[in-house]
């Protein structure tokens, strides 16, 4: 997580050094252009996920944009991994990583025990699909219950609404859940049913909450929230 730490305030400062990646591994980069690049652009990087892999080793990804007058300009993402074996008995938080198994299993938790959440889903059967970064959530629900969140529900989804690393990070990171601002914005997209997908929209804000309040309590870069905020209806 220092290491990861490193090359974001690194990257955030436009100064590279080599000793920031002295043990780590570059295994990918992804360059987005979203918009015209300027002299003025206004450069950031939050690190999105520690993951440990099979071989003990640590992923590390970190997401990087230019912020120029129309918005995010460009986002650069980059995935290391670290250069030796690393001890699993030290802490490492898969609450890090959206989309993770211990991630789903937080948020199913979080969810279950939430009422507004349920009054929201009393009448529905289906799944809500969300994918971050890339990453697929499946949220399966029956008449108020929430009967699983995993990566894939076996049945597939009934919509996905797909939010951007960039995004999903100011989601989590903004002082409210805008989530009703930045769908109006077009800054997400959905797939699948439209009908469902707006039939949910009030219970996708709620489970914007909860996700926000998940990465306070995890220390998510960035995220202050801690407790699940007032309802918003849509």
């Amino acid at each position: 997580m220092a290491l990861a730490d490193a090359v974001a305030t690194a990257l955030s400062s436009e100064i590279i050094d080599s000793s920031d990646l002295v043990s780590a591994e570059l295994v990918s980069a992804d360059l987005e252009l979203k918009g015209q690049l300027t002299k003025a652009a206004t450069p950031a990087a939050v690190v999105t996920a520690v993951v440990g892999e099979r071989d003990a080793r640590v992923r590390t990804e970190v997401t990087a944009f230019l912020n120029g007058d129309a918005g995010v300009a460009a986002v650069l993402r980059l995935a290391f991994t670290s250069a030796e074996a690393v001890d699993r008995s030290a802490s490492l938080s898969g609450l890090l990583c959206p989309g993770s198994k211990e991630w789903n299993a937080e948020l199913h938790r979080r969810l279950s025990d939430d009422e507004s959440f349920a009054r929201l889903i009393e009448s529905y059967d289906g799944t809500v699909g969300i994918s971050i970064g890339g990453r697929p959530v499946h949220i399966r629900c029956y008449r108020g219950q929430v009967l699983e969140v995993v990566a894939r529900a076996v049945k597939g989804a009934d919509f996905v609404l797909d939010i951007p690393g960039e995004v999903f990070i100011d989601l989590m990171s903004s002082n409210d859940n805008s989530f009703m601002e930045t769908a109006m914005m077009g800054k997400m997209r959905s797939s699948g049913s439209g009908y469902e997908y707006l039939r949910m929209t009030s219970a996708l804000i709620r489970i914007i909450d909860n996700a926000r309040a998940l990465a306070g309590t995890a220390g998510y870069v960035g995220a202050t929230t801690t407790s699940i905020e007032t309802l918003q209806v849509a």
